[in-house]
């Protein structure tokens, strides 16, 4: 059975995906898209009931992936953990 964080810890992953949101734009103002994308998928919150977790990150995710405009060459170059991670 998955586990899920509670309100205290919804908290801390807020300011994660914050400072991860400050990483993407700068990637972003970089020209470096995919990176952008890559950085957004990586260390999504844990399993939560919490929409302001699954909203916060989707924002970043979503943020990412408009800025992308060869997207068969994205899918090409992500790793196959990165679908995973995209799909759910």
């Amino acid at each position: 059975m998955a586990e899920f964080v509670d309100a205290d810890n919804a908290e801390a992953i807020i300011a994660r995906i914050e400072h991860k949101s400050q990483k993407i734009e700068s990637l972003l103002k970089r020209s470096k898209p995919v990176e952008a994308l890559k950085t957004a998928l990586e260390g999504s919150p844990p399993n939560t009931r919490d929409e302001r977790c699954k909203s916060a990150n989707w924002i970043v995710v979503h943020r990412a992936l408009m800025t992308i405009k060869d997207v068969d060459g994205m899918f090409s170059s992500l790793d196959p953990e990165y679908y995973d991670i995209l799909m759910k």
